[in-house]
């Protein structure tokens, strides 16, 4: 799998120092939801992972392909990962995605 390009919103100041751009090297196995959680979580050379900005925060995941999903926290503070239009199961190796973007929503 050929990596893709991550960077999301600075939720603040102090954020603002590890904004740049990250490259997500994905195992050519891997899945959408594979994706998103690495998104989230960090990990495959993102650094950068979406924060916890407390109870019902919300994430718009943007890419070269179109939006992919809304990552958001319930009123208790737990996340959820709803995917769009593609399945979470789907594999990466058939979209063409270069670039995601975590935008706050």
């Amino acid at each position: 799998m050929k990596p893709i390009m991550f960077r999301r919103k600075s939720v603040c100041m102090g954020d603002d120092v590890n904004n740049g751009p990250y490259t997500i090297k994905m195992p050519d196995s891997a899945t959408l939801g594979d994706l998103l959680n690495v998104v989230l979580h960090g990990g495959n050379g993102n650094d950068w992972p979406i924060p916890y900005t407390g109870a019902d925060s919300f994430w718009v995941i943007k890419t070269n392909i179109g939006k992919i999903a809304d990552i958001y926290t319930d009123s208790m503070g737990e996340w959820h990962i709803d995917s769009c239009d593609i399945g979470k199961d789907t594999k990466l190796s058939t979209l063409d995605i270069e670039w995601v973007f975590g935008d706050r929503g």
